[in-house]
């Protein structure tokens, strides 16, 4: 079976959220990329650079996430990540809340998380990093509590415990963007 990837429609939140330039590098994040036009799209997209066109959205490329899940409207971005997660792991899923920080009580979000969790999937939750500064980002899986929280179908453990670790990416100190980005 072919998955065919769902329309972005008006929705360009990874060109503001995911500011790169041409060489790949991110840069001025939550600044929107010049190329983009809101609501019809990129103005480039037939040129657009590789680092464009090697980003896959979460909810644009899974299936089982509804029209509720497009990151405009949710204001969750869901990004695969590569490479080893903490623990060794490959991958993962890595979910940044773009919008009101209580989007870390939304039902869908903490079912997705937990359900991922419960499978032992590498999971990630960041928020948007300051201009200049990385994002902020927490490995959800080495968060005993939650792990605990999710394993006893404790929703209220649960949210407790993706509330601490929303602190935990709120607290973390501020990591300038490495040598060579804006």
């Amino acid at each position: 079976m072919t998955l065919v990837p769902k329309s972005c429609g008006a929705c360009s939140v990874c060109c503001k959220e995911l500011m790169f330039d041409i060489a790949g590098r991110r840069i001025l994040a939550g600044v929107m990329c010049p190329h983009a036009a809101p609501p019809q799209g990129c103005t480039i997209h037939q040129t657009r650079p590789e680092v464009c066109r090697a980003y896959f959205c979460g909810w644009h490329h899974l299936p089982s996430l509804g029209e509720d899940w497009r990151p405009d409207t949710c204001e969750v971005l869901i990004s695969f990540r590569e490479g080893p997660a903490p623990d060794g792991k490959s991958g993962g899923i890595e979910f940044e809340l773009i919008g009101a920080r209580d989007r870390i009580f939304w039902l869908p979000l903490v079912e997705y998380i937990a359900t991922l969790i419960a499978d032992n999937d590498p999971v990630f939750l960041s928020l948007p990093g300051d201009v200049g500064y990385q994002s902020p980002w927490v490995y959800l899986n080495d968060i005993a509590p939650l792990k605990d929280a999710i394993a006893n179908r404790d929703f209220a453990a649960t949210t407790a415990a993706l509330s601490q670790a929303l602190q935990i990416c709120i607290d973390y100190p501020k990591t300038p963007l490495p040598d060579g980005t804006v």
